[in-house]
């Protein structure tokens, strides 16, 4: 029996957001083309629309990839089917990726089409977005055939990887002070090529310099936090002085390793946003802070699914784990307390983490300096994005873990 046989309300739900997605992207992926055409060759203002294409890409697959897994996480709880299914794993495979391609290509086309519609209508809108609407429609047919060709050729593989994703004793085990050594290294390249005399400027030649270290800054701390959380993890479960706190410790260190690519790609968010915010240019948003705004969103919308996804996927294991703690006399109150603060202490310690990271590394990047030269204003905008979108999912993410101990509470009755 085939895992995606039949249709229901999270498999409509995902056929429609995988489309939405791909229409949107193309939307972008346009106004992007358009843009880098218009900017002439050569330079670094083309370098940034077709940057800022990756990270556009990035999120049609990771967010297919979620949706597939979530419906498959669905269907494998409403219907038993055991989690080691190996016989259908590549026809169910193949339908993934087939329904996939359909869905983003119908959706790509859809949001070719709104986009000529938005740009009809928006005749009153400010210069700026009009211009890049137009800007839009100017993509010669070739790159119009790249971005139909693309986004489906992305979502495709995507869902066939998310239904039977690679096991986790597969993943490589990253030594615990790599993170903070990255960290150290790139803050040392930055201040040291920083001129004391004048902080608000960087030597000639010093830019490609700036640039790896703030990038290995960035690295370091994504590699940090998930060596931060067990680290807590541990110490907290060592000084625990009640039953929920010594629960919630264990699961917070058990946790870690799982939850570190949506934690690192949150961290990586927040401390470029936090470094433009106290080292940007204090201007309103401008049009071509639009780049780094872009990769700020499309980053921060990865992190917020990711950790969603992950909170679903541990489901069981949360399930047996709240089983063994009953089976020990803990009550519902001392489960509940466990469950969820071992989801929110990991995106707290993240956001301490990145804030702290962007703050050091700001100053070799004072305004006056060509690196960044993005707005106050737009980190601003991009701060609070980010926010509202680990907020979200953690809200969400908590009704799930609240929802996982009502089968539980019925079966006790």
């Amino acid at each position: 029996m085939s895992i995606l046989r039949g249709a229901s309300c999270a498999d409509a739900v995902r056929v429609l957001a995988t489309a939405a997605v791909s229409g949107a992207a193309a939307t972008i992926l346009l106004c992007l083309l358009g843009w880098a055409r218009a900017t002439g060759r050569g330079g670094p203002a083309v370098a940034g629309p077709l940057l800022a294409a990756l990270p556009v890409l990035a999120t049609v697959g990771v967010l297919t990839a979620v949706g597939t897994r979530l419906a498959v996480l669905h269907r494998i709880d409403r219907t038993a089917v055991p989690h080691s299914v190996d016989v259908p794993v590549r026809r169910i495979r193949g339908l993934a990726a087939s329904e996939a391609v359909a869905t983003a290509l119908v959706g790509a086309i859809a949001g070719v089409q709104a986009h000529l519609v938005v740009r009809a209508l928006l005749g009153s809108a400010p210069a700026p977005i009009r211009r890049l609407l137009a800007e839009g429609t100017g993509v010669p047919w070739v790159g119009l055939v790249a971005v139909l060709a693309v986004v489906p050729a992305i979502a495709g593989p995507a869902a066939a990887f998310a239904v039977h994703l690679p096991s986790r004793r597969l993943l490589p085990r990253i030594p615990p002070y790599l993170g903070p050594l990255l960290v150290l290294a790139g803050l040392l390249a930055q201040y040291l090529i920083a001129d004391p005399a004048r902080p608000g400027e960087l030597p000639r030649g010093a830019l490609p310099a700036a640039v790896s270290g703030y990038g290995a800054v960035l690295v370091g701390a994504a590699l940090t936090v998930p060596w931060f959380v067990t680290w807590i993890g541990t110490g907290w479960a060592a000084r625990a002085g009640r039953a929920w706190s010594l629960c919630a410790a264990r699961r917070i260190e058990a946790s870690a390793r799982g939850l570190a690519l949506p934690l690192g790609l949150a961290t990586i968010a927040l401390a470029v946003v936090t470094t433009t915010r106290f080292a940007g240019v204090h201007t309103p948003v401008r049009m071509r802070d639009a780049p780094l705004f872009l990769t700020i969103a499309t980053v921060s919308l990865c992190a917020a699914a990711i950790l969603f996804l992950v909170t679903v996927e541990y489901g069981s294991a949360r399930r047996e784990t709240s089983r063994t703690l009953h089976a020990l006399g803990a009550t519902a109150p001392v489960d509940r307390r466990a469950a969820l603060a071992a989801l929110t202490v990991p995106v707290l310690v993240c956001a301490v983490t990145a804030v702290a990271v962007g703050a050091l590394a700001a100053w070799p990047a004072r305004e006056g300096s060509p690196f960044p030269t993005v707005s106050t204003g737009t980190a601003t905008l991009g701060t609070v994005w980010a926010i509202v979108l680990l907020a979200s999912a953690v809200i969400c993410a908590g009704f799930v873990i609240l929802r996982d101990e009502r089968p539980r509470r019925r079966e006790r009755a």
